[in-house]
């Protein structure tokens, strides 16, 4: 583990993604709280204002490098710990940035670049903070300057709060909140490694007796056995992480030949076409929950039966139909066991050539694989292996 301190410019700094996980509580400080830093912003104090921790987890980068040149992946962290704070800060550089704009229209960019979004080579953004799912949608509207899909959200709640104090002042003082938001509001950020237990610091920092400590305890001890599992499973699915519930299109075994699931080879093609790889977790609802592979075990293999059969299926599979000469180069595969269940973790590299599948070309875009067809099959062929 490391600490430094960090003011709200340097945490979002480069192209870290911070993903919060699925066991915190929803976002639901009160006008008490906020006022707090309400009062910090307005009042200009000596030394900054200082907020608190915020603890972080490095989740498990897909390799590496990339394979066809030299840039290192973007860094995710699992934030463990510090994300009302977190919010609390950005909902009043949200209000600032909204009330500036009206006085110069290029605030909103410059603001949304320097904090809220990471591009990627093609210049589309992605967050660089991604909530829990429940307030996700709302603080990402608010970002985008888009319809609020929640009247009731407290996020909204506490930027109607913040956006009644500040919006009578004038274009010289919001100036001067924007820099102060950024240069003088400060964290210290905890970093664990990847093979660190993050449980004890959960615990150390929660209260035990609030019901959304339990379900976080509760959470971390389905992941006990294997922190890093844990922690890619809890950032839930994005562009570069998807689940699987099964390999097969079937678990049932009344047929000859086992079939491979289409959406689990396409998954794999996909995450080899884009620019950057990914991770796909086979054996794990899209809730989360883990619900393992080893069920079709005697399936993929009668005569073995276990974890090696199974991976010697997957592996000829992939051999076998996807177009690019020795796949293995680009992925590597895993069994890991998490609540008694076995998980099986595929990690893609960016492929040095088109990848087919049944002669079409998948590719990932967002949360989702999409096939290339047309005049954009061409242009996508052209620019991304040039």
């Amino acid at each position: 583990m490391k600490a430094v301190e960090v003011t709200l410019k340097d945490f979002f700094r480069g192209g870290v993604t911070y993903i919060a996980p699925s066991f915190q509580r929803p976002y639901d400080w009160r006008g008490g709280d906020v006022r707090k830093y309400l009062s910090a912003v307005q009042n200009h104090i000596s030394g900054g204002f200082f907020c608190g921790s915020i603890v972080g987890m490095k989740l498990t980068n897909q390799h590496a490098k990339h394979s066809n040149n030299n840039d290192t992946l973007p860094q995710k962290l699992l934030l463990i710990d510090g994300n009302h704070r977190l919010i609390t800060a950005l909902i009043c550089l949200l209000v600032v940035r909204d009330l500036l704009k009206t006085h110069h229209s290029d605030a909103v960019e410059k603001i949304n670049n320097l904090i809220f979004f990471n591009f990627d080579s093609n210049g589309s953004p992605h967050f660089k903070y991604i909530l829990p799912r429940h307030d996700r949608p709302v603080f990402e509207a608010l970002v985008k300057e888009q319809a609020i899909p929640s009247k009731s959200s407290t996020i909204l709640r506490v930027y109607k709060l913040v956006y009644e104090e500040l919006k009578n002042e004038h274009e010289p003082m919001l100036r001067s909140y924007c820099e102060r938001l950024f240069v003088d509001f400060s964290f210290v950020l905890l970093t664990l490694e990847e093979d660190e237990d993050p449980y004890p610091i959960f615990k150390l920092l929660s209260v035990p007796e609030q019901d959304f400590t339990q379900k976080g305890l509760r959470e971390y001890n389905r992941f006990a056995d294997d922190p890093q599992l844990m922690a890619l499973i809890a950032g839930g699915e994005s562009s570069d992480v998807e689940f699987k519930e099964r390999t097969l299109s079937s678990t049932q075994g009344n047929t000859k030949q086992p079939n491979a699931s289409f959406s689990v080879l396409r998954t794999v093609a996909g995450f080899m076409n884009s620019r950057k790889g990914g991770i796909l977790l086979i054996g794990v609802c899209d809730d989360g929950k883990p619900c393992g592979v080893e069920a079709e075990y005697p399936i993929v293999d009668k005569g073995k039966s276990n974890r090696d059969g199974y991976l010697l299926y997957l592996n000829n599979v992939l051999r076998m139909r996807l177009s690019i000469e020795n796949p293995f180069r680009f992925y590597t595969i895993e069994l890991r066991s998490v609540q008694k269940r076995d998980i099986c973790v595929i990690k893609i590299a960016p492929a040095t050539s088109p990848v087919y599948l049944d002669k079409q070309l998948f590719v990932r875009s967002g949360n989702q694989t999409i096939e290339m067809l047309g005049p954009d099959l061409v242009n996508y062929v052209n620019t991304r292996w040039p």
